[in-house]
């Protein structure tokens, strides 16, 4: 088998797409071809470099256009989108995460970020079409899965699904309560479907219930939109409470969720949600939103809520804030729950995976 992967979002500070794409190859890795466009280069597989990066220009013509040359017998696409235009014979692989970018313009704004924001209409254009003429879909949840069959009308033998895992090393000894700091923690970022909005409405809604020293971190969101989302909180009256950290290493990201008192996660929508895991290997107690596939992730191990009621969100805070027997019982049951999402129990899937397509 010679395999073709788009490395373009697997190099460099890869997230969430790029490492899964990373686990999903580890047991063909050597019958990868990376391909990239001119400039970008990896030493983990043999790489061919070829062509321009503009993101359109590359998934619609370059990728293409190697297919051919290199005569791929599979041409991996890990970004929820790949090529519509003419691939020869090669048998392509799509990893569609989410349908985030189909929800109407009413119930998802445009985002803060016209980057982003140019990249959804790509998206709306591009992936129905694509998910349709791949040869094999494979997606991360049961609620993804659910939404390609119904609404762009896939069958459901048809997708795949294995779900996001976390490396076996986060699973250390929790630390106990006391040893912990008075802050809520969150990975989010700047699109509206990460409601940072709503996070900032409900903590200020808590604040009074959480105490005098209870704060907010927020990971993920770029510097360059600090400034927004800081008006909010001044407006809100918590200001001084939130702490807004852009980009953090895997080490700090580690650290704050180990030391938190509460994992809050207040996305509207998600087509996984790998803070879960991160926070539920690190035993840190969980309240979440009960939308979209969140509930799949966390099960009956954290407090749900639903994310467009801000007293709802505040009132799951403050029972998540408090010290309890109900509490130190769901963090231990979330540890657990993680385990099953490991990349040593998720590799299992994956190996299967590629000898079915063998």
């Amino acid at each position: 088998m010679k395999l073709g992967v788009d490395i373009k979002w697997m190099v460099g500070n890869y997230r969430g797409m790029g490492r899964f794409a990373r686990q999903l190859v580890a047991p063909v890795s050597n019958e990868v071809v990376a391909l990239a466009p001119r400039g970008l280069s990896t030493t983990d597989w043999p790489c061919v470099s070829r062509g321009r990066g503009f993101f359109p220009w590359w998934e619609q013509v370059e990728l293409p256009r190697l297919c051919r040359s290199e005569r791929l017998d599979f041409l991996l696409c890990p970004y929820n989108s790949g090529p519509l235009t003419d691939v020869g014979s090669t048998r392509v692989i799509a990893v569609i995460h989410d349908l985030i970018y189909l929800q109407p313009w009413s119930v998802l704004p445009p985002s803060i970020s016209a980057y982003q924001t140019l990249g959804r209409l790509y998206r709306r254009q591009v992936v129905p079409a694509f998910a349709r003429r791949a040869d094999t879909i494979l997606t991360v949840s049961h609620f993804t899965k659910g939404e390609l069959v119904h609404r762009l009308g896939l069958a459901e033998d048809d997708v795949y699904v294995i779900p996001n895992a976390i490396a076996d090393n986060w699973f250390e000894p929790p630390l106990p309560l006391q040893h912990r700091k008075p802050y809520l923690f969150t990975v989010a970022g700047e699109p509206p479907s990460k409601n940072v909005r709503g996070l900032l409405q409900g903590f200020a809604a808590a604040v009074p219930a959480l105490g005098p020293e209870a704060h907010l971190k927020i990971a993920g969101v770029k510097p360059a939109y600090h400034a927004a989302f800081m008006r909010l909180a001044s407006t809100l009256g918590v200001a001084d409470r939130v702490q807004l950290l852009g980009y953090v290493s895997v080490e700090e990201l580690r650290q704050h969720y180990r030391e938190a008192r509460v994992f809050v996660f207040a996305s509207l929508f998600e087509g996984f949600g790998i803070p879960l895991l991160e926070a539920m290997a690190s035993g840190t107690p969980v309240a979440c939103s009960n939308t979209t596939s969140m509930p799949e992730v966390v099960g009956d191990c954290g407090l749900m809520f639903d994310p467009r009621s801000t007293e709802d969100m505040a009132h799951k805070l403050c029972l998540a804030w408090e010290d309890t027997p109900e509490r130190a019982a769901r963090s231990l049951a979330a540890v657990e729950r993680a385990r099953g999402f490991s990349e040593t129990a998720v590799s299992q899937q994956m190996a299967a995976f590629w000898k079915g397509m063998a």
